[in-house]
């Protein structure tokens, strides 16, 4: 395992964390499916211990994740490996429960201390506002940050995290329609919040941003602000088998909902990753290796959160990720991904 400076936390952290959610197992919260079918919560714990055990120093969980389900998991490792050395984050915004908004200052309250003890510890390293939705005119606005900053001041947590969008670019603020509005929205919560870490979504299916645009990794690197990144592996779509059938999922896991995981878009992702899989081949271990490679040569300084259910995946990842392309590999692999149908001979022939 590799170890690097997370800006913002000011400390070193294993370049692979481990992200909690569908530890959680299957869930709905407020009637949404936010949680994941054929989750064993020994198997699950046995996945913990194990990333543990190669080095992993981040684990990130969220209060809403199984409802409290994979805080609990993750505190049954706290207390059996001891505080020191495990960086622990979380996350308020989704889960109201009988408040009239998530982010009511007494459900901020209420939900941290829940977490506290969730996680058996009396401090965490990393919070995040999970939601960007404060609102109505952003009413929870100024008491979220209030109440974070009065966690921060007490030494109950160390840095603020905030959820980036899905796709940015700094400059499409300046421009005209829904994008330009919702760019220029998350850049005023950015202002206001004042956050020392975001996460964001990036992975081998992510866009391609023009040389003259300010991605949300170099925007983060000007602001000195750390990235987690998540969903790396695309939650598994990236390593899927394209024989296999689309399944089937349960009311409680989110993927029965998510557009991703329907027949056309599984199609479309098979036709994007197909020059990969012509190369490299099929083997998920393989895939891994490609994936995680792309992400950490694209954000040098971020830190890739992996999901997990039992320590047979969480090993395969990480024992991938000990294995990075070069950057001759990591290049063709980016000329691969902007290459149609139509001439995956030819770069496959330059690769």
């Amino acid at each position: 395992m590799r170890y690097r400076l997370l800006p913002g936390l000011s400390q070193e952290v294993s370049v692979i964390g481990a992200g909690c959610w569908a530890i959680g197992g299957p869930t709905t919260n407020r009637g949404t499916p936010i949680g994941w079918d054929d989750v064993d919560p020994e198997r699950a714990y046995a996945g913990l211990i194990r990333a543990h055990e190669l080095g992993v120093t981040l684990f990130d969980t969220a209060d809403v994740y199984g409802l409290g389900r994979s805080e609990r998991l993750l505190g049954r490792l706290v207390a059996e490996v001891g505080r020191d050395g495990v960086v622990l984050s979380s996350k308020v915004g989704y889960f109201a429960g009988t408040a009239e908004h998530p982010y009511h200052p007494a459900q901020i309250h209420h939900q941290f201390d829940t977490t506290l003890h969730n996680l058996r510890t009396d401090h965490l390293d990393l919070y995040y506002l999970h939601s960007t939705d404060f609102g109505p005119d952003n009413e929870y606005l100024p008491g979220a940050v209030a109440a974070l900053r009065k966690l921060r001041e007490r030494g109950m947590i160390r840095a603020v995290g905030l959820r980036a969008p899905h796709h940015f670019a700094q400059e499409w603020a300046h421009g005209d329609g829904p994008r330009a509005a919702a760019t220029a929205r998350w850049l005023h919560l950015f202002d206001q919040i004042q956050p020392d870490v975001v996460s964001v979504r990036y992975n081998l299916l992510s866009p391609r941003h023009l040389p003259q645009e300010t991605d949300i990794f170099a925007f983060a690197r000007h602001r000195e602000v750390g990235v987690l990144v998540k969903q790396a592996l695309a939650q598994g779509l990236i390593l899927r088998d394209p024989a296999a059938p689309p399944r089937a999922y349960s009311s409680n896991d989110h993927r029965s909902r998510d557009p991703a995981f329907q027949p056309a878009a599984l199609a479309e992702l098979d036709r994007r990753l197909a020059p990969l899989r012509i190369r490299f081949g099929n083997d998920p271990a393989v895939l891994t290796r490609v994936a995680l490679s792309h992400v950490l040569h694209h954000a040098p300084d971020s830190v890739v959160l992996v999901g997990f259910r039992d320590a047979k995946q969480i090993t395969t990842t990480l024992t991938a990720a000990d294995h990075i392309l070069d950057p001759v590999e990591a290049a063709a692999v980016t000329t691969l991904l902007d290459t149609d149908e139509r001439t995956i001979d030819h770069a496959l022939h330059r690769g």
